[in-house]
C-alpha cells in the first residue's frame, strides 16, 4: 500500500486508510510535464510513487524544491482552503502520482475526526520540514558579509 509509505498517514487508522485509498487515483505523467501550474484551482494533492518533480515559483519558474522520495507530498494547497495553487509541479521524468481529490479527502477528514487531527498535525510538520530545507538551502546560496 502506497499510503504507508508516506509519513503523513503514519498512526492512522485501518479504516481511514482504506477510505483514503478508495478515493485515490493512479495517474502518470511524462517528462517535463506540468501536473499543475500556478493559478490551476487547487482540486487535488499528490504522493510520488515514482518519479520526481520540481515545485517552481513565479513567471520565469524558478525552481524551489525538488524532490523524488516515495510517499513525498505536494499538491498541499488543496489541503489548505486555498483556492487555487501558488506554485507549479512540474515532473523531471516520467513519473507516477496518487491523486486526491479535495471535497473527498475533506469528507473522510471531517468525518472521522480524530484521525483528520493526526493528518494535519502531520501535514503541518511535513511543511515545517520542508521549509527548513528551503530556508537551508537558501543559506547557503546567500553570499557571507565581511566585516571591515
Amino acid at each position: 500500500m502506497h499510503l504507508k509509505q508516506s509519513d503523513l498517514f503514519l498512526g492512522m487508522g485501518h479504516n481511514f486508510l482504506k477510505e483514503t485509498m478508495a478515493i485515490s487515483e493512479k495517474v502518470y505523467f511524462n517528462d517535463r510535464e506540468f501536473i499543475f501550474q500556478e493559478g490551476d484551482p487547487a482540486n487535488y494533492f499528490y504522493i510520488i510513487i515514482k518519479g520526481q518533480i520540481s515545485l517552481l515559483l513565479g513567471d520565469p519558474g524558478q525552481v524551489i524544491y525538488t524532490t523524488s522520495g516515495t510517499g513525498e507530498l505536494f499538491g498541499c494547497a488543496s489541503l489548505l482552503g486555498r483556492d487555487t495553487y501558488f506554485i507549479s509541479a512540474q515532473c523531471m521524468e516520467s513519473s507516477i502520482f496518487l491523486r486526491f481529490d479535495r471535497q473527498k479527502m475533506n469528507k473522510i477528514l471531517f468525518d472521522d475526526v480524530d484521525s483528520g487531527i493526526l493528518f494535519f498535525k502531520q501535514l503541518s510538520g511535513t511543511i515545517a520540514n520542508r521549509l527548513i530545507e528551503m530556508y537551508q538551502k537558501n543559506l547557503k546560496l546567500m553570499p557571507t558579509a565581511t566585516l571591515d
